[in-house]
């Protein structure tokens, strides 16, 4: 038994040791780009040895990978959350495209070293290590809204993988301004996107 209990505290501490590193690789990447967020920089931050890392991850891919996830994750949630509060595809649409504006005002920091590891990180033998197809579980999610949608008679006939291409396209010019304008009216575009869409969707 209590080699047990030794081991769930174990267990414990080394979760919460895993997630503060990549709370850290968070702060780094996005404060400092993806090249220059080097593990001895994470270390640093988090206040330990570089070996500590070494021990948790098996290298920065690996690490990158489970910031990757972790953000997604707390998309996810975000997004979801205001997603299933909406009671017809109509409003999941507008509420889609209105949480995925603000998730990026709320959790810039995640954004920032998010768009800095799709854009710059590579593996070892120099590919890129999230590429074409990455995108595709968004996709699909995003198609389901508009085909409950056609199904439910609410929006026009129209081509589900297209409409969803250009959604996220405009979802996603969202970090480039955001960058380069850090007073970005958000609320404002997310608006604008939001009648867009709804204009361009609905039966008429």
């Amino acid at each position: 038994m209590e080699s047990e209990k030794a081991e769930e505290r174990r267990s414990f501490i080394e979760k919460a040791r895993r997630s503060q590193i990549v709370r850290c690789a968070i702060d780094a990447i996005a404060e400092l780009g993806y090249a220059n967020a080097s593990l001895a920089q994470i270390a640093r931050r988090a206040g330990v040895s570089k070996g500590v890392i070494s021990y948790h991850f098996a290298g920065k891919e690996e690490l990158v990978r489970e910031v990757v996830k972790e953000v997604f994750q707390l998309g996810g949630e975000y997004i979801g959350s205001r997603i299933r509060q909406a009671p017809t595809p109509r409003a999941q649409l507008r509420a889609y495209i209105e949480s995925n504006v603000e998730f990026m005002g709320v959790h810039r920091k995640e954004l920032l070293a998010l768009v800095s590891i799709l854009v710059y990180a590579r593996t070892k033998k120099g590919e890129v290590l999230f590429g074409a197809g990455s995108d595709e579980p968004i996709l699909k999610s995003t198609e389901q809204i508009f085909l409950e949608g056609q199904k439910t008679g609410e929006f026009r006939p129209f081509a589900p993988r297209p409409m969803a291409i250009a959604l996220r396209g405009m979802i996603d010019a969202v970090p480039g301004k955001l960058m380069f304008n850090p007073d970005f009216d958000l609320a404002g575009y997310a608006k604008e996107m939001a009648e867009f869409f709804d204009r361009g969707t609905r039966a008429k």
